[in-house]
Parts: C-alpha cells; structure tokens; sequence
C-alpha cells in the first residue's frame, strides 16, 4: 500500500486547520444567531469553539492510535472490530464526512461570487462563472501536492487574518458598547443562546481536515496540539468579531439592511474605501482557503474509502508527486457538477449539517469509547479524562442538532437510507470479489 510523503509540519498543520475553518459562516451568520439572542449569542460563539475542543481532544488521542491517511475512517473499523458493523459504521462515516464537506464546498463556491462584487449575486451567470473558476482553481492546488496546497493556503490566511484583525479594532473603536444593551434580546432572549449554538458551530468545522492527513504530518503528535491551538485563535477571532459587527451595526442593520452580508455592512459602514477593497479580497481568501482545505480533507476520505475496499483501488493511488490524484479529481470535479444548481443551496446546508457533521460525530465517540476499553489501544498522545471530554463533546453534538425541523429531519432520513442502500450494494460487490479470489 503506497504511502504519502511526510512533508507538513506543525505550522503547516494549524494554518491549514485556521484556513479550512475561517469562511463563509463567520461572514454570513452574525446576523442569524444575533436574531435568537440579541449581543448575548456572543456566547454561543465562545460555546461552540469550546465543544469543537471537546471533540478536538478526543480525534486528538484516536489519531495518533491510527495515523492513517482518512483517518475518520479507520475509526469506527477499528474500534468496532473489523466486521459486517464496522465495515457499515465506518462506510457512514466516510461518506457521511464526504458528503458534508462536498456540500460546504458546493457553499461556499456559491456565495463566493457575492464577495467578488455585488452584481454577482448567487444564482446569476457571473456568480455560476466565479463559482466553476474558483473550484477549478483549488483543484489545480490540490493536484500540486500537500505542500503547495498548505502555502497558497498560509499566504491567503495570513492575509485575511491581518485584515479582520483590522477590521475587529476599528468596529470596536467607532462602535457603541450601547448597542450592546439590553444583552439579552433577540427572540429568544438568554434561551436563545442555546439555538444560536448549532449556527455558530458550523463555522468551525473544518478542523477535521487535520484528522484527514496524518501520514502527511512529519509528526503525527503534532496534529493535538495544532488542533486546539487552531480551536483557540478562531475562537477569538470569531467572539471578537461578532463583538465588533455588534456594536457597530444597530439592530435594524442587523435585521434588515445588512442581514446577509453584517460583516461587510460592518465594514461599509466605516466608511474607508481602501480598507473595504482589502476586507473584500480577505473574505475572497477565507473562501478560497476554505475551499482549498476542504478538497485536499475529502480526497484523503476517498482514499481511505479505497483502502477499505469499497470504492475502486484507483482512488487510493498516490503519484510520484504523493498526490491521490484521481480522488483529488472527483473531490473537486463533482463540486464543480454541483455548483450549477444554487436553488438548493438550503438543501446542502441541512444535509451537510447532519450527515457530514452529527452522524460521523457520533459514530466517533462511540468508536472512542469502544477503543478506550480495548488493551490493544495505544496512542502515543492519551487525553486525561477522556472520557469525560467525550460526554462533553455530545452534549456539544447534541445541541448542535437542536435547531432541526421537521423537514430537514426528511432530507436527512431520505440521504441515511441512501447511504445505507449503496453501503449494501457495495458491501455484495466486495464479498463477491472476495469469493472470487479465494476460488
């Protein structure tokens, strides 16, 4: 089985995991937590990144027990034994990880053409050409190998990290710390804290890409420690910026006028042209970089998908530049498919949301616990309280999912049973092939 060639070390680990995090959702979702509790979903901001640690902790310790490239994957087929039920949980897990990360990507490729200018909003001809470009773009890095995909993503996010941090003080400077009152508001009020989570928390996400490229990492007990450190600074980052839109936008600006977009309404506001053109091309950046880490996290799943047998060997071969370029094709290929139909952008985001994040997740902390009890279990980095970290991280997970309604709950169904219905077919396919050999 080939291997990848260890060329990440640890400031390449934790750019990539602020990369893959900094995006779309921070941009865009201020305004919707603000709408449940008013300036107190600040909060819920600083809660998410905290139960993203929680989880963090826990992949932390799994990964270094199993530094293998799509490591989500090897989770669940270790700890369950190796069996019909570990081929199934770790299948779900792996396509579930694909698919929502596919659909961020899909996301994110159409919102992009928003930042670039104002008349490419999603769903016109422009937005459809921005999109197609940008996906075709991280492609291209991704084919160029590990190392390039991990500077092109330093240079853009130390770029937009300078100008939101820019961006953060003037909002705080000419803002009012009166906007900020009555601190629970919105409505839900302090309840609404909770609701604002699930929204919140979608904008940490791609931390996970780390989990995705341990044989990459010239040192696989670096991965923990980029990880949380990673989780730190965009908790920050984030608390502080929904600080600054809320106290430089009123709550009409909020609500209405700049509902989608506050951040950039934040910085419209402030009226500096030049600093507007640099918060522009920032927030072009953060979605690229999203994008960038997204592809290189979901070909690795691929190729752990392979490996298992359930996807086609090609999927797991590496080039001579250590690149799984057939994976990395498809990883941004079907993206490119399906940025043409932006009208269900609300579909993506609700899948995504509980196939590629709540399924997977809970499969892992069972996998964690199943492990943890196992005296064949030995990473090189073990968490103390453990366990404790785990339940933390469900309540977390938990939470996460609150904010559900009826119909999302059906497209979710509607995904699981598919999933479930290709698991069998390939499942029948592999044993078949298996029978084959042994005659």
């Amino acid at each position: 089985m080939a291997s990848f060639r260890k060329v990440l070390g640890f400031w390449d680990l934790f750019w990539l995991s602020v990369g893959g995090m900094v995006g779309v959702a921070i941009l865009t979702f201020a305004s919707v937590t603000y709408g449940y509790a008013g300036p107190s979903s600040i909060i819920s901001w600083i809660l998410a990144g905290v139960f993203s640690i929680f989880m963090a902790l826990v992949y932390s310790e799994m990964v270094t027990a199993f530094p293998d490239s799509g490591a989500l994957v090897v989770f669940p087929y270790e700890g369950f034994g190796k069996g019909r039920i570990a081929r199934y949980l770790a299948f779900l897990e792996g396509a579930g990880y694909y698919i929502g990360t596919l659909f961020g990507i899909v996301i994110s490729a159409i919102i992009l053409g928003s930042y670039v200018s104002p008349a490419l909003a999603t769903g016109t001809a422009g937005s459809l050409i921005i999109a197609e470009l940008s996906l075709l773009f991280v492609g291209i890095i991704n084919i160029l190998g590990a190392k390039v995909t991990s500077k092109i993503n330093l240079l853009m996010s130390i770029f937009f990290m300078v100008i939101f941090s820019a961006v953060i003080i003037l909002g705080i400077i000419h803002g009012s710390a009166s906007r900020l009152m009555p601190f629970f508001s919105g409505t839900s009020k302090a309840v609404g804290i909770v609701y604002a989570i699930p929204i919140a928390i979608l904008a940490y996400g791609s931390w996970t890409a780390l989990i995705t490229i341990p044989e990459e990492a010239k040192d696989v007990k670096k991965i923990p420690k980029a990880m949380v450190y990673s989780l730190l600074v965009v908790t920050l980052l984030y608390a502080l910026i929904v600080l600054a839109v809320y106290m430089g936008l009123s709550s009409t600006q909020l609500n209405k006028t700049f509902y989608y977009y506050p951040v950039f309404g934040l910085v419209a506001l402030l009226g500096n042209n030049l600093l507007l053109l640099a918060f522009q091309i920032a927030a072009i950046f953060a979605i690229i970089a999203v994008m960038l880490v997204m592809v290189m996290s979901n070909s690795r799943i691929l190729v752990a998908l392979s490996r298992l047998k359930f996807l086609p060997g090609k999927m797991s071969e590496i080039s001579k530049r250590s690149i799984p370029l057939y994976a990395t094709l498809l990883s941004f290929l079907i993206p490119m498919a399906l940025s043409f139909f932006p009208t269900y952008y609300y579909q993506y985001v609700v899948i995504g949301a509980i196939i590629g994040t709540g399924l997977p997740r809970v499969i892992d902390l069972a996998s964690y616990l199943k492990l943890r009890g196992s005296k064949s279990y030995k990473p090189s980095f073990k968490v103390k309280y453990g366990v404790a970290f785990a339940a933390m991280a469900f309540i977390g997970l938990v939470i996460s999912e609150l904010s559900l309604g009826i119909s999302d709950i059906e497209w979710s169904v509607v995904a699981f049973g598919m999933l479930t219905f290709f698991f069998i077919i390939l499942e029948r396919t592999y044993a078949a092939r298996k029978n084959s050999v042994t005659k």
